[in-house]
């Protein structure tokens, strides 16, 4: 995760911090179907996000029960972050304006990410100043990888809004998401061939 950290510090990123809307014409068999990412990484070398509308099986109480902490907040799904490092938990926080409250990085001025576990405590404690998910896993693109499913319409980006995540139940996300962005999904209609109409 220091390398994470490190790597978003160094980059000129580009369509990060924003959401990666996936496309209501990508249907299909693809694991990304209707889903949204906060993207907190873009660069030269790849991107990194988290998937922010899929909620596990996993309650956050079993979580901290494993963990042997005792949450003082209501209990709810932990979200699927990704594949990648799905072992992994990051909390994704609203903070103080320009004031995260642990190491990792920053979806907009008032958001951010952070594996730390303190910080976990502090918001399963009902500590923190707003609201929190905890997320497990992430996910990457390799070099170029991004910029070749945006250009064949699997993704759609837009600017991060916080109300996205924490005003909306998860669910309800991708919906939400693909209204910001003035597109309807039922505009978008799969024909024989994988065109679209």
């Amino acid at each position: 995760m220091q390398d994470m950290i490190k790597m978003v510090n160094q980059t000129d990123q580009e369509t990060a911090p924003g959401f990666l809307v996936a496309s209501p014409a990508a249907v299909g068999s693809s694991e990304f179907t209707n889903t949204v990412v906060a993207l907190g990484v873009h660069e030269q070398n790849g991107a990194l996000g988290f998937i922010i509308n899929r909620p596990t099986d996993i309650s956050l109480h079993a979580v901290m029960q494993d963990l042997r902490l005792e949450p003082r907040v209501p209990d709810r799904p932990v979200l699927f972050g990704g594949p990648v490092s799905y072992n992994t938990g990051f909390v994704l926080y609203e903070h103080p304006k320009d004031c995260p409250a642990a190491p990792g990085f920053s979806l907009c001025d008032t958001v951010s990410v952070s594996p730390s576990r303190a910080l976990l405590q502090e918001a399963i404690a009902g500590k923190l100043p707003g609201h929190f998910e905890l997320l497990l896993g992430y996910v990457t693109w390799e070099s170029g990888q991004l910029e070749t499913e945006m250009k064949r319409g699997g993704w759609l980006s837009t600017a991060f809004s916080p109300g996205v995540i924490f005003d909306t139940p998860a669910r309800n996300r991708w919906s939400h998401a693909v209204h910001r962005l003035g597109v309807s999904p039922l505009a978008f209609v799969r024909v024989r061939g994988g065109a679209q109409a």
